[in-house]
């Protein structure tokens, strides 16, 4: 095929989007939504794998007092807690209500300093008292865990192995959920796409008919309705890239004072941008080259004999 030829063939795709704006519009939005849900599962992914590493890189439990405890109960808690077996006493270190205040303070930004500084100027204790054990040997968790909560004295404790086990079940749900949803969403894209390239198709329908009776393929036919769905789709990729871009900055903001009492830094979003991207990418040219195939080979296979009449 001549450089001019595939010129005007591309043209030709644009301009059919162009003449059928409604149901492209209707087609970009379909398939924008199931590329959005994929995008949210990915990024939830990217930040639950970064906060699992850091989880299985730490070997620390954080153990609550019970509030009614004296100073002198307080520390004999604390010593026999680093004196168990599997717990490093020299990493083992004792955090007050005061510190632990002080922390959070720190982690939460001055906006929150002035409100905690005088609920706790009027006597009010709002964290409690609290061991930062080290474990040796994280094999060995279930057993010094139980070990801990055996201690006198102890009122909780808090694990970021539960914060693990809370989010690998939320990623794995939305996982699942997220397939089958992208897969329906897909379905549907594919049958607005077709109607799409469909409702071109019959506009030009004299046209069509005219190029096979001077003797025109069924690919130079065929070419101008590919570039119509596979246009779709390549819009719709680079739109959820941007759309999910400032849903994912301002999910980050609205979040913020949680992520900064975690202490943790979220995985920004230009580390995964590209991947999407190219996923984006492929499911929107497969999507749109399919339902652009599938309708043009249909209607020229069954209505390829109106053609000589015509």
């Amino acid at each position: 095929m001549k450089a001019r030829s595939v010129r005007y063939l591309i043209g030709e795709g644009l301009k059919n989007i162009w003449l059928n704006r409604m149901m492209s519009i209707a087609s970009i939005g379909v398939l924008m939504a199931s590329m959005l849900l994929m995008g949210i599962a990915i990024a939830f992914s990217e930040n639950v794998d970064r906060v699992m590493s850091s989880i299985e890189s730490q070997n620390v439990v954080m153990v609550f007092l019970e509030d009614e405890l004296t100073d002198e109960q307080v520390q004999s808690v604390y010593e026999q807690i680093k004196s168990l077996d599997n717990i490093n006493p020299d990493e083992t270190t004792y955090i007050s209500s005061n510190q632990a205040l002080e922390g959070v303070l720190h982690e939460m930004g001055p906006e929150y300093e002035e409100y905690f500084n005088q609920y706790f100027e009027e006597g009010n204790t709002i964290m409690p008292e609290t061991v930062r054990a080290s474990m040796i040997d994280l094999e060995k968790y279930d057993q010094t865990v139980a070990a801990i909560e055996n201690v006198e004295g102890v009122d909780s404790y808090n694990s970021s192995r539960d914060l693990a086990v809370i989010l690998t079940t939320v990623r794995d749900a939305i996982n699942t959920a997220g397939v089958w949803i992208i897969v329906l969403l897909s379905l549907i894209a594919l049958v607005i796409i077709s109607n799409t390239v469909r409702i071109t198709m019959f506009n030009r329908k004299l046209e069509i008919s005219i190029m096979k009776a001077v003797g025109a393929t069924n690919g130079f036919i065929r070419f101008p309705f590919m570039i119509e769905g596979i246009t779709l789709g390549v819009i719709a990729s680079f739109l959820t890239v941007g759309v999910e871009y400032l849903l994912y900055k301002l999910a980050i903001k609205a979040l913020d004072p949680i992520i900064k009492i975690l202490g943790y830094n979220p995985v920004p979003f230009s580390n995964f941008m590209w991947i999407i991207l190219l996923i984006f990418l492929a499911l929107g040219i497969i999507s749109g080259l399919i339902a652009s195939i599938i309708t043009i080979s249909k209607y020229l296979r069954r209505e390829g004999s109106e053609f000589s009449a015509l």
